[in-house]
């Protein structure tokens, strides 16, 4: 009863106060009358299935920041941010790579972006399409779609004078003494650079992947046997035996996911970067002194030095079995931005505005999958999860899944396709459990 009549007196300040998220959310449903912007009134439709969350499909560990990449587009990054490292600029993306105070990825469209520190030129990518990108130490290397390689940043140690023909992969070393190996078309490895301890002298054979750390480099042959090689200070070269998946090289450190989907990580563990944890994978990244990696379950696990909060993953998109859960009525908004994404939220019954953490619909998202927000907060209190898709003729269209798995279809759930940008539109009410 106390928590009732608080809710009741917070929804009666919130009528009186009439605030300015109110104000935008009332003016776009009086427009949506006369103007046809809200979200539409279409037929009842049959049930459809939701697909899962949205998931990170890839990870990158730097130096003291970490990335990833969700199946929709959304790229995150945290942890260290003194030169703008984590501060990614808003678009849709499909790989990423972070590197020691900079990070790279590949756009949706094929376009590199980079940012943070750039000091060397390492953050200045160059035009064209690429399918791949690895972010060093002070530069960085692209396989472009022809499968011809770029680099560009420092060159200290001739890190960046990539050799002619075509490449599946390429990675780029952590060090400021650096090298650079790739994967050709052929299966052929081609590393060049720095070579003091042998880490640029690649062995002859056939390989799937390369990965190349500090001084050290390490390489998935077609065979799905590992080999590593160069400097083996701290037993970073010394790999276990059996089948692997993937492997990723550190400053000083080695992970790889191994055939049966769990971890091996080796060499130096000064800060725990090698206590993987138990549990299946799907890919691992090895940073300077932190490792991370993607779990079969979805989520991003990270472990080690975590100064900077790199190893503090935001993926994670299970509901906390001890959270409340409650039923609270309100409303899906939404609103167009300028570079084309959707943001959407929930407007409670009293007038607040919640807005989930995974909030943004991308401008080019896939037509007719259901993509999910994560959880939507209420006073402490899991209320559910905002379910969108983009249909055929352009519109968005909502839905909603309450925390005890209900979904609902509100009435009015459509965004208009010429919705006027940052005007935000509400749907009809949506009462779960009613």
């Amino acid at each position: 009863m106390e928590r009732r009549n608080g809710q009741e007196r917070r929804r009666d300040m919130m009528k009186m106060l009439c605030n300015d998220i109110g104000r935008v959310l009332l003016v776009g449903v009086a427009l949506a009358a006369v103007t046809g912007l809200a979200m539409t009134v279409p037929a009842p439709k049959a049930a459809e299935s939701l697909s899962p969350p949205p998931i990170p499909i890839q990870v990158s560990a730097g130096a003291g920041h970490t990335c990833a990449v969700s199946d929709w587009g959304e790229l995150e990054c945290w942890g260290s941010n003194r030169y703008g490292q984590a501060d990614a600029p808003a678009r849709p993306y499909q790989q990423v790579s972070a590197g020691l105070t900079h990070t790279c990825a590949v756009a949706g469209s094929g376009e590199l972006e980079c940012w943070g520190s750039n000091r060397h030129g390492q953050a200045d990518a160059p035009a064209g399409r690429y399918r791949q990108v690895s972010a060093g130490g002070e530069y960085a290397c692209a396989v472009a779609e022809s499968g011809e390689l770029e680099c560009w940043g420092s060159n200290r140690s001739g890190e960046a004078d990539a050799p002619a023909g075509r490449y599946r992969q390429v990675s780029a070393s952590w060090s400021w003494l650096a090298h650079t190996c790739a994967v050709a078309e052929s299966g052929e490895l081609r590393c060049w650079g720095w070579n003091r301890s042998g880490q640029a002298v690649a062995p002859s054979g056939r390989y799937q992947q390369v990965s190349v750390g500090g001084f050290h480099t390490c390489a998935v042959a077609e065979s799905d046997e590992l080999t590593c090689w160069g400097n083996d200070e701290y037993g970073q070269t010394v790999a276990p035996p059996g089948q692997y998946r993937q492997v990723s090289a550190g400053m000083f450190h080695t992970c790889a996911v191994v055939e049966s989907g769990e971890l091996a990580c080796w060499g130096d563990n000064k800060n725990g970067e090698t206590d993987a944890p138990a549990g299946r994978y799907r890919q691992v990244s090895a940073g300077w002194g932190h490792t991370c990696a993607l779990a079969e379950s979805g989520t991003v696990e990270c472990w080690g030095n975590n100064e900077g909060g790199q190893t503090d993953s935001p993926f994670s998109y299970e509901i906390d079995a001890t959270q409340e859960l409650v039923n609270t009525p309100g409303r899906i908004a939404a609103r167009r931005l300028a570079d084309g994404r959707t943001e959407f939220g929930w407007v409670t019954d009293w007038g607040s505005l919640v807005l989930p953490r995974l909030r943004f619909f991308p401008a080019n998202g896939p037509v007719g999958r259901w993509l999910n927000s994560s959880d939507i907060e209420v006073d402490g209190a899991v209320v559910g999860r905002i379910n969108a898709r983009l249909s055929r003729d352009g519109r968005i269209e909502f839905a909603f899944t309450s925390a005890g798995g209900e979904r609902i279809l509100p009435r009015s759930r459509y965004f208009p396709v010429n919705a006027i940008a940052d005007r935000w539109l509400r749907s009809t009410l949506i009462e779960p459990g009613g």
